[in-house]
């Protein structure tokens, strides 16, 4: 339900207020970081948009029990349609595939093809085969490129009677001004370090120490799954002793795209230790620690110039050789 939304009361009762008038834009675009709630807020609305409880419905919220709700929980509703990369991936795959070839299909994907858009956009002009709302939700909305992007203009400009579309992304910025422009914005707010924390023990437990995971995770439960693994991967490697930075290196992965995501997360949280202790630094210390800030605003740049992750993470744990920072 919406209550199980930590962190974005402002967003939520926006969309309550939606669903209680009865009253919803053509198109909306759910913008925020990764991790903060704004997929899960998209389904919650389909729901509470379907919910056959006339009650639950004018409360703004779904009951969660009725066969409507049930269907959108398990995507199977045939009115509610969430777009993804595994949705594509089994467009390509024709949906004959088994679970390995669905997975390494998913690890290929980067944008929504043109493809994609086409079918979902031949379903968003077909008849609802119940009485509530058509709700067409594109996740990672930023990654539609050029052609796909053109192709899904015209449906959400004018959408049929109670159809919805809802845009899901976190780099508004990057998408096409004329697709922005044609959506209801929801701005979703990054999540405050003990609502992730909440988070974290509730739905991944695994996580082993959640609180020190939220407090490296920038505001959301991706950050926070990948500071994890970045203070694991540190640790292991002897962070902060003499063979720390060449032992973390070789502790990447084998495989290219997946080192230059750990390197990132690594040097996330770096970067957060570093900016901590620099708020607490004062006069020629500060000013080390803005120089250091500022190389690891290069490496992170170099990270997506296809430079080799183990020689970035290497040199950068090198540059810290002398400012004591503790994780």
């Amino acid at each position: 339900m919406f209550s199980d939304i930590l962190g974005q009361d402002k967003a939520v009762h926006y969309l309550q207020k939606l669903v209680r008038e009865d009253r919803v834009p053509g198109a909306l675009l759910f913008c925020g970081q990764e991790g903060i709630g704004k997929r899960k807020a998209a389904l919650e609305f389909a729901k509470a948009l379907n919910c056959e409880d006339y009650f639950s419905r004018q409360n703004g919220e779904a009951c969660g029990t009725c066969a409507s709700c049930q269907a959108i929980e398990k995507g199977t509703h045939p009115d509610v349609t969430l777009v993804d990369f595994v949705y594509q991936a089994r467009l390509v795959l024709k949906n004959n595939a088994d679970e390995e070839d669905l997975e390494k299909e998913i690890a290929k994907q980067q944008h929504l093809s043109v493809d994609t858009i086409r079918d979902v956009t031949a379903k968003s002009q077909q008849k609802a085969v119940g009485p509530g709302w058509k709700v067409l939700i594109i996740d990672q909305a930023q990654t539609m490129q050029g052609a796909a992007a053109n192709a899904l203009l015209k449906f959400i400009e004018e959408p049929p009677a109670k159809t919805v579309w809802i845009l899901i992304t976190s780099k508004r910025a990057t998408m096409l001004s004329t697709i922005v422009s044609r959506c209801q914005p929801l701005l979703f707010a990054p999540l405050q370090t003990a609502h992730v924390t909440k988070l974290l023990q509730t739905h991944l437990p695994d996580v082993a120490d959640p609180e020190r995971a939220a407090h490296y995770g920038g505001g959301s439960i991706t950050g926070a799954q990948k500071a994890a693994e970045a203070l694991e991967l540190l640790e292991s490697g002897g962070f902060g002793t003499i063979t720390g930075p060449a032992q973390v290196a070789a502790g990447l992965s084998r495989t290219a795209a997946t080192a230059r995501r750990e390197a990132q997360a690594v040097l996330d949280v770096l970067v957060t230790a570093l900016h901590e202790k620099w708020t607490a630094a004062d006069g020629q210390s500060r000013a080390m620690l803005q120089d250091t800030l500022q190389k690891f605003e290069n490496y992170k740049r170099s990270i997506g110039r296809n430079v080799s992750a183990a020689l970035i993470i290497e040199t950068a744990l090198m540059s810290l050789d002398g400012l004591n920072i503790k994780l």
